[in-house]
């Protein structure tokens, strides 16, 4: 696939965008910081402002830009495999699978004794749901 003018240089300064305003997010915050103190504070030990910015506000930035990243390629590969555009989570039944999964760690108490058991249950509650829908839909050659 080949891109056309607009879109050589269009990709790249979306990138530069996003870490634009990642960057402006790292700034933002009850705090109250200068903008400038803030990421200043991020290279330089600048006592309980670095510590807010290392350990609160950075792993957030890095936690979002990670989630928004994850939920793009997961519904890119949503609208491939389903070859429609328009397809999301909830075609599939993947949000109400999830929910369930969830519901069935908490309610038969494997949650309490495994923490992990919830998430874990929660994936493969989704994962089954949208086994479910295509081995009904069946093969649509």
């Amino acid at each position: 696939m080949t891109l056309s003018a607009p879109d050589r240089w269009l990709l790249p300064l979306l990138g530069v965008l996003a870490l634009a305003l990642a960057a402006v997010s790292l700034t933002i915050g009850a705090a109250g910081l200068a903008p400038s103190r803030a990421l200043a504070a991020l290279i330089v030990d600048d006592g309980a402002v670095s510590i807010v910015m290392r350990e609160i506000r950075l792993p957030r930035a890095i936690l979002s830009i990670s989630i928004g990243a994850a939920l793009g390629l997961s519904g890119a590969a949503l609208q491939g495999y389903l070859r429609n555009p328009l397809a999301d989570a909830g075609l599939m039944g993947i949000g109400p699978g999830a929910a369930l999964g969830a519901v069935a760690a908490i309610y038969g108490g494997v949650s309490a004794l495994f923490p992990l058991a919830l998430p874990l249950m929660a994936l493969a509650g989704g994962f089954v749901a949208m086994a479910l829908v295509l081995a009904m839909a069946g093969r649509g050659d």
